[in-house]
């Protein structure tokens, strides 16, 4: 098992581009120490759990954490959940089946008549989280902000999701947060390949200061 284990969404793969060469990469290089990166595209902290109990082991030092781009995502209240992970034939088409039932339920207008909620409730979204943080037995967890979306509407639900990470961060003594929410609002043109991907410019603004905020918990500790 790798020192680092890191959880996460598209932004944490990287895009195709940044195939092991997303910012977990660079900062595990960056630290001398081994990674292993499942983060995964569409995913959310439901998929996580199961990543976690796959690949964390005794060797890990590190667990780096950022979810919340598809949790926070408003969808059609009754759509159900198919998991991307662990994944089969069966599941694959059980998603294009509910992506077809969203997209009728929304042409039919029950979005607006039934209502939608995120993907995974704020709540469920902090639990899953807090499993992983209370199953780390040595080491550290970093959680990291899930960054601003171009589709600018989505933002106000991503910052409720940014907040649990801070609580969560202020209740554990073995958690951590690296802010990085604000720095690519100020600068929404400097930092992505589109509406939602991290271009090479963000992973290495993102990889210095989580290398920075390390090295500053290893000298806090001793």
């Amino acid at each position: 098992m790798a020192q680092v284990l890191a959880l996460g969404d598209c932004n944490m793969s990287g895009d195709i581009k940044f195939k092991a060469n997303a910012y977990a990469e660079r900062f595990s290089e960056q630290i001398g120490k081994s990674l292993t990166n499942v983060g995964y595209t569409m995913s959310t902290t439901r998929e996580m759990l199961y990543f976690f109990k796959d690949h964390y082991g005794e060797d890990c030092e590190i667990v780096l954490i950022q979810y919340g781009l598809v949790d926070s995502w408003k969808t059609f209240r009754y759509a159900p959940y198919v998991l991307y992970y662990p994944d089969n034939p069966l599941r694959k088409i059980c998603r294009k089946l509910v992506k077809k039932y969203k997209k009728i339920a929304k042409s039919l207008k029950l979005n607006d008549l039934l209502g939608v909620e995120s993907v995974v409730p704020l709540e469920e979204y902090q639990e899953n989280i807090e499993k992983v943080i209370l199953s780390v037995r040595t080491g550290i967890v970093i959680l990291i902000d899930t960054v601003p979306n171009h589709q600018r509407f989505r933002n106000d639900e991503i910052v409720k999701y940014n907040h649990v990470l801070d609580k969560l961060a202020e209740q554990y003594e073995h958690c951590y947060k690296l802010d990085i929410y604000d720095l690519f609002l100020e600068h929404m043109d400097r930092y992505y390949l589109d509406e939602t991907h991290i271009n090479e410019a963000g992973y290495a603004m993102i990889s210095e200061k989580l290398t920075l905020l390390y090295r500053n918990i290893y000298k806090e500790n001793g």
